[in-house]
C-alpha cells in the first residue's frame, strides 16, 4: 500500500506554534502596557509643568496666587474676597483656565501658603515643607527655615491613592502613615518627594506620586520682572 505524506500539523508542530503565538502576544502585551505607561508618566509632566507655569502667569497678572478649588466639581477657587476657603485642596482649573488633570485624568492637587493668596508686597518665606528619603530611608528636608516654599502641585501617580478623578469620583485612600497618605493630607503643610518604589515595605511605603513646587526665589525674581515688586 503507498503511503501518502501528511500534509497537516503534527501535535508537536501546532504545539511550537500555540508557544510562539502565546510568546509575541505576551511580548506585545508588555510593550503596549509599557508605551501606554510612559505616555501616561510624559502627560503628567507636562501637566505639573502647565499647572506651574500657569499659577505664575496668573500671579504676574493679578499679583497673589488662586485658593484652591471648591470641590472636585467645581473648579473656580474657593475665595471669599480676600479669605480663601481653604490653603490645601486641588487645583483651581477653571479659574487658570486649564484642565489640571494629569496622565491618569485624576485632578492635581494644590496647596498654597495663605500670605500668598493676598496682595504679594513682600516675598516671604512659605509655609510648606518639602522632605524626602536617602537611600538608606532616612528622611531629608529639601526645604528648610528661610526656604520653606509657598506653592505645591502634585500628581498621585498610576495607583491614584487619595486622588479624585476628572469626574469628581474619589479613589480610596492610601495607607496611613505612609508618605503618600502625607500628600493627601488636607493640612497640606508638609510633603514628600522622593523615588518610585512598589515596595510597600519600603520607609514610607510603596510610592509613585509625582511632586513639584515654586520656590519663593522663583517668585521674588518673576513679580521683579513685571514690576510687581520693587
Amino acid at each position: 500500500m503507498k503511503h501518502h505524506p501528511s500534509t497537516g500539523f503534527t501535535l508537536i508542530e501546532m504545539a511550537v506554534v500555540l508557544l510562539i503565538l502565546s510568546l509575541l502576544a505576551g511580548s506585545l502585551g508588555t510593550g503596549l502596557a509599557n508605551h501606554l505607561a510612559r505616555r501616561a508618566e510624559g502627560a503628567t509632566d507636562d501637566a505639573l509643568a502647565e499647572a506651574r507655569d500657569t499659577l505664575l502667569g496668573y500671579a504676574m497678572r493679578k499679583g497673589n496666587f488662586p485658593c484652591p478649588a471648591r470641590s472636585a466639581q467645581d473648579g473656580a477657587e474657593d475665595r471669599n474676597g480676600s479669605t480663601c476657603g481653604r490653603h490645601a485642596g486641588l487645583l483651581p482649573w477653571a479659574t487658570l483656565g486649564i484642565q489640571g488633570v494629569d496622565g491618569w485624568s485624576q485632578r492635581l492637587r494644590y496647596a498654597v501658603s495663605p500670605a500668598y493668596t493676598r496682595k504679594i508686597i513682600n516675598v516671604e518665606d512659605g509655609t510648606i515643607e518639602i522632605v524626602t528619603r536617602n537611600l538608606d530611608g532616612a528622611e531629608l528636608k529639601l526645604t528648610t527655615a528661610g526656604g520653606l516654599t509657598p506653592v505645591v502641585v502634585l500628581s498621585h501617580g498610576p495607583n491614584g491613592l487619595g486622588a479624585f478623578s476628572a469626574d469628581g469620583s474619589q479613589r480610596p485612600p492610601p495607607l496611613p502613615g505612609s508618605d503618600e497618605a502625607r500628600n493627601a493630607d488636607d493640612n497640606g503643610r508638609l510633603f514628600v518627594s522622593r523615588g518610585l518604589s512598589e515596595n510597600p515595605a519600603a520607609p514610607g511605603g510603596a510610592f509613585d506620586d509625582r511632586v513639584t513646587w515654586i520656590s519663593p526665589n522663583l517668585i521674588a525674581h518673576r513679580l521683579i520682572s513685571v514690576d510687581r515688586l520693587p
